[in-house]
Parts: C-alpha cells; sequence; structure tokens
C-alpha cells in the first residue's frame, strides 16, 4: 500500500493586533491588513471573527469595553460571526479598489461609488449624532447592530477621504510585494512609501545588491 505523502502549509502568524497604522486614514489601515496582492508573497492579517476584531481593537474603532460585549454575544454564533467577517473583507476589498485607482489618477468607477454610498446608508441607519470635543459626530454602538459598529467609521472614513480630502495625496507604497495605501502629508507631496525603515530600507538595500551585481559583471 503506497503511502499518502502529507505537505503541510504553514501561514506566517496574523499581525492584526498589531499592524502599523500608517495609512493616515482609517479606511487605508484596514486596507492595509492584506499586503501583496496579487503576488505569491501575499499577506493576509484579517482570516477570520477573531482576527477582524483583534484589529478593530487595535485601530481603536470600538473601545475594549465593545469589543469585550461583541466577542461575547457572538461566542457560540459562528454562522453569524463569519458573515460579518466576510461582510467586512467585502468592504476592505471595496476600498482598496477606489484606493488604488485614486493612487494611480484614473477615475473611480460609477459602480464602485454606488457600493460605497450604498454600504454608509446602510450602516448610518444603526448610528446616533452625539457631541464629542465641541462638536456632533456620527456614532455607532453594537448593541444596536454589531456589523455596523465595526464598519460604519471605516466606511464613514472612505467616504470622507473622496469628498474632502486632496484626492492627489493618496498614494500606495513603492515597495516590492507591499501596495500599502496612504495618505501623503507631506509639504512637497513626494512620500513613497508606507514606512521608509520598512519598505524604504528594504528597497535601499536591493539597489544595492543590484549595483554591486552589476559591478561585478563588468
Amino acid at each position: 500500500m503506497r503511502a499518502t505523502r502529507r505537505i503541510k502549509v504553514f501561514l506566517l502568524p496574523s499581525r492584526a493586533g498589531g499592524l502599523d497604522l500608517v495609512g493616515g486614514a482609517l479606511a487605508w489601515d484596514f486596507t492595509n491588513t492584506s499586503s501583496g496582492r496579487g503576488s505569491p508573497a501575499r499577506q493576509e492579517h484579517l482570516r477570520d471573527f477573531d482576527t477582524l476584531m483583534q484589529w478593530v481593537e487595535h485601530a481603536s474603532i470600538l473601545p475594549p469595553s465593545d469589543c469585550a460585549y461583541t466577542r461575547a454575544e457572538l461566542a457560540g454564533h459562528p454562522r453569524r460571526s463569519r458573515r460579518i467577517f466576510e461582510r467586512a473583507i467585502e468592504m476592505r476589498e471595496l476600498i482598496w479598489t477606489i484606493g488604488t485607482a485614486l493612487a494611480e489618477q484614473r477615475p473611480v468607477s460609477g459602480k464602485l461609488l454606488e457600493l460605497l454610498s450604498a454600504a454608509h446608508a446602510e450602516n448610518l441607519r444603526h448610528a446616533e449624532m452625539k457631541m464629542r470635543l465641541g462638536s456632533y459626530i456620527w456614532v455607532w454602538d453594537p448593541r444596536r447592530d454589531i456589523q455596523a459598529a465595526i464598519l460604519g467609521p471605516i466606511m464613514l472614513s472612505a467616504l470622507t477621504l473622496l469628498m474632502d480630502k486632496d484626492l492627489l495625496r493618496t498614494k500606495r507604497c513603492a515597495g516590492q510585494e507591499c501596495g500599502w495605501l496612504f495618505f501623503d502629508t507631506t509639504k512637497n507631496n513626494r512620500r513613497r512609501w508606507c514606512e521608509m525603515r520598512v519598505c524604504g530600507n528594504r528597497a535601499k538595500v536591493r539597489a544595492a545588491r543590484e549595483r554591486q551585481r552589476q559591478a561585478r559583471k563588468s
């Protein structure tokens, strides 16, 4: 009898609860929970509802007490948790597609804008206006709707970027196998990397190695 060969696939640990929040806006930070899209080196940090909640707490979308309530409320309800997780990923990829178009200075299709607006309108049904630091803001409570409490602030951030910000300042990291989105706040609008100490330094190392290789050849 032929022995069955088992192949083990090892995933790098998710860093959902510790990713650097360098996007300059909540919406871009949300898209940056995945990197290297379309490449063999893609890293996905949101893998299930638990890792989604790790990021939600890390990004301060909900305070720890509301995160604890959400986890307790959905404990023992895997199907409901899965639906919320899948909707979150769907919205993340929608925002990433829009952000990538902006970074490449391409027009955003009307269909994408309709999907974003519809998602925001749905979440807004569960929001309240409350006074915070001298002005009124939209506030979501997971006790009214968990999915809206998670996605409402993110979709609002995406719409705010489209309506109130300089769209030419939306950038996509030039690092190989990265592709993170960020809002460039530099005075000369020439930022290239999500983080200079990470992708920028890696690019410098690659360039130095390439120069050494070319020198050896010549």
